[in-house]
């Protein structure tokens, strides 16, 4: 027999419990793994217009205005995916207020929406420059954020 020096021993083990927490993934086709898409797309649309005006990417009006479409397109896409509290054993960021104060998330929504509704139509004739989207884009940010603020953890 062969001795594995402590360290060695100590590294499998770590390696092997972080492992082990890998299988905690979020259902695709549940609720959460739903949202949690729904969600991202409206990262992958955000991100780059932001980025746009940023100065971190290249400011593209053609692009700029067809994320902002895409993002309308896909605005109703996660609010259905809240299942009452208790419903699922998976982890979620949302808070109790969710539901506690469902008129408040609901005014949230709204917010949101008519933000991305004002964007969507600025940029319905196209993009010229940043400053024709910046305080539009500026909205949709912080109806996300005020959302994040009071309904996730």
């Amino acid at each position: 027999m062969f001795a594995v020096p402590t360290p060695k021993i100590l590294l499998l083990a770590a390696l092997g419990l972080a492992l082990a927490g890998c299988g905690n993934e979020t259902d695709p086709n549940s609720p959460e793994g739903k949202r949690q898409a729904a969600f991202k797309d409206f990262l992958s649309h955000s991100e780059p217009m932001g980025g746009m005006l940023r100065d971190r990417l290249p400011f593209d009006g053609d692009a700029f205005a067809a994320h902002a479409q895409a993002l309308a397109a896909s605005v109703e896409a996660p609010w259905a995916h809240f299942p009452e509290p208790g419903e699922t054993e998976q982890k979620h960021a949302a808070l109790p207020e969710v539901w506690t104060d469902s008129a408040g998330f609901a005014q949230a929504i709204d917010r949101y929406r008519d933000a991305v509704a004002e964007l969507a139509e600025v940029t319905a004739q196209g993009v010229e420059t940043p400053e024709q989207v910046t305080e539009a884009f500026s909205a949709v940010q912080q109806s996300c954020k005020g959302c994040h603020d009071n309904f996730r953890r």
